[in-house]
């Protein structure tokens, strides 16, 4: 499709055809601007917490703690990205446990993973210390990182909403104009 016209050739276009060639140049126009928005990890997210950062600087955490988080990187990757647990807003204990008791059944039943109840011990371990230390010391500092993943999250959902919209546009094809006969 040609985007430009001569004038004379726009001015013999039916109504229907201008609006089509103007919808058509507004979702390019609209869909190369939001196309470096988000990367395509963060169009993936399922939950806010999947958007914030992936690694935790445990070097002035104890050393069992940081060999703890090596186990905890080892085996939560195996599934998920390392956001999800680390920016998740559980702190106490028993809700750390139940997440982990829940993926550690989840390996047994998913090939190529697995979650010893050793290292799960250790993660569990590990994301207690952390929560301590990053989310219960540290309170308004990662609420505020919450605040704007929350806000992003929004913002990611709402493309989303528009990228399956114009594919859906797309899906839909222009039905034959009307020749008054049969």
């Amino acid at each position: 499709m040609h985007i430009f016209y001569s004038r004379r050739r726009i001015d013999n276009m039916s109504c229907v055809a201008k609006t089509a060639i103007a919808i058509s140049l507004g979702l390019f126009l609209s869909s190369a601007w939001a196309g470096g928005k988000f990367t395509p990890e963060q169009l993936k997210a399922q939950f806010y917490y999947d958007l914030g950062p992936s690694e935790i600087d445990v070097s002035g955490y104890p050393k069992d703690q940081q060999e703890n988080y090596k186990v905890f990187k080892r085996t939560c990757s195996q599934c998920h990205t390392l956001a999800r647990p680390v920016n998740n807003p559980l702190i106490q204990r028993a809700d750390w446990d139940l997440y982990v008791s829940r993926m550690h059944v989840r390996t047994k039943v998913r090939p190529g993973t697995s979650i010893s109840r050793k290292d799960a011990r250790r993660v569990l371990n590990f994301l207690t210390y952390d929560s301590k230390m990053r989310k219960i010391d540290h309170k308004a500092d990662f609420e505020a990182k919450t605040k704007e993943l929350l806000k992003l999250f929004e913002e990611v959902k709402k493309e989303r909403l528009r990228m399956q919209i114009e594919q859906d546009k797309k899906k839909i094809k222009e039905s034959a104009p009307y020749t008054g006969t049969p």
